[in-house]
């Protein structure tokens, strides 16, 4: 981040005009940290009616820094439309070659799912990053950096906020990433990840929904594909994601596929999955950051920002045996303006296609199960 604000105890000591302070005294040194995501969308209805209208996407704020030389945390509380949720809680330190983390934070899933929000290309990540990892959760999580490797594991609970009677979940996670040189200014990212869970059927986890709006959220109460209308009651699930991504200079790439295998209590094993692929180009000659086996955002490199264009294609299938989901297919064409590394506006049209979604026969009373909604999607969003 470009912008800090750091609190030490020798900076406060400093302040006061007080001598002699030892540098152990130095710690904890804090680091205010913050961001607020605003959107604006407007639909052209086709079966089911939206909102058109502004909303808050994600306001966040917290405190990172470190306790000393070997620890470091992080507290970040995010605000959205009516909710109240735990980011990141988390203490860090380097272990071995890699490095612990305790508490909450991503479960490594997902190229999409791990780029923070402040640098995903599109306003939304696809529908297939939303629905199936698992994105925050309690636990012990390690990752290790060398060369051409990456590799991250978890072992993991509920998420904080998520208490229900009985035994909470348990899960293990796995992800790897291999990131070959091959040329100067050109990057080849490589990654797999299996996750499983035991959620125990006897427990107040067990039952299980599996939905996602279409690709925005101006109106965040409309679902056009949800299994939430069937009765899951899980006893685990299996996910697995493969991921490949490309960029030289100017140009990216990327593409991943997703599963999520289900095993029901109260019938069939079900199984969905779902797909995206996107490009990028900035006109302006920049280059989005990487690393640890993720990437970062656009620097700009004059006064007048940086300019992106981009566009994606994804698809989500929630229907399997007795269950119907609803198959969405999404286009995104998309144009950023990067004042600086702080301040991002974006703007994205989506054009939707849904199929066989009992979401959808809900919505409309039983008229259809389909809808091909298009929308307008803006953004304003700044971090520190």
């Amino acid at each position: 981040m470009n912008t800090t604000t750091k609190l030490t105890a020798l900076g406060i000591a400093a302040g006061m005009g007080l001598a002699g302070v030892s540098q152990a005294f130095a710690y904890p040194e804090f680091e205010v940290r913050g961001r607020l995501h605003l959107d604006a969308g407007f639909y052209d209805e086709d079966n089911v009616e939206f909102d058109d209208g502004f909303n808050n996407r994600r306001a966040r704020f917290g405190v990172g820094g470190d306790l000393d030389e070997n620890w470091d945390f992080r507290i970040e509380t995010n605000v959205t439309e009516g909710s109240l949720s735990a980011a990141d809680y988390r203490l860090r330190r380097g272990v071995g070659p890699g490095r612990l983390t305790i508490g909450q934070t991503k479960v490594p899933m997902g190229l999409n799912q791990l780029t923070s929000s402040n640098s995903i290309t599109f306003i939304e990540r696809a529908s297939p990053q939303n629905i199936i990892p698992d994105s925050r959760r309690l636990g012990f999580f390690y990752d290790v950096s060398e060369d051409m490797f990456t590799f991250q594991t978890a072992l993991f609970g509920r998420d904080l906020g998520g208490r229900e009677d009985g035994d909470m979940p348990l899960g293990v996670a796995g992800r790897g990433v291999f990131n070959p040189s091959i040329g100067q200014g050109q990057l080849l990212h490589l990654g797999a990840s299996v996750v499983y869970e035991d959620l125990d059927s006897d427990s107040g986890y067990a039952p299980r929904s599996f939905s996602d709006r279409p690709e925005g959220r101006a109106d965040p109460n409309t679902r056009l594909i949800s299994t939430g209308g069937f009765d899951i009651i899980a006893d685990s699930t299996t996910k697995y994601g493969l991921e490949l991504a490309y960029q030289a200079g100017p140009f990216s790439a990327e593409a991943e596929y997703l599963n999520v295998d289900v095993d029901r209590d109260n019938g069939e094993d079900v199984s969905f999955d779902g797909y995206h692929a996107q490009v990028s180009y900035v006109l302006t000659g920049e280059s989005r950051s990487y690393g640890g086996g993720s990437f970062g955002g656009i620097t700009p490199r004059g006064p007048g920002g940086a300019w992106e264009v981009a566009a994606r294609y994804s698809h989500m299938d929630l229907n399997d045996e007795d269950v119907m989901g609803g198959e969405q297919t999404n286009l995104t064409l998309g144009v950023n303006y990067y004042y600086s590394s702080n301040l991002r506006f974006m703007a994205n049209y989506v054009m939707a296609d849904v199929k066989d979604s009992q979401a959808v026969s809900d919505l409309t009373g039983g008229e259809t199960m389909d809808d091909s909604p298009n929308f307008v999607l803006a953004r304003m969003q700044y971090s520190f």
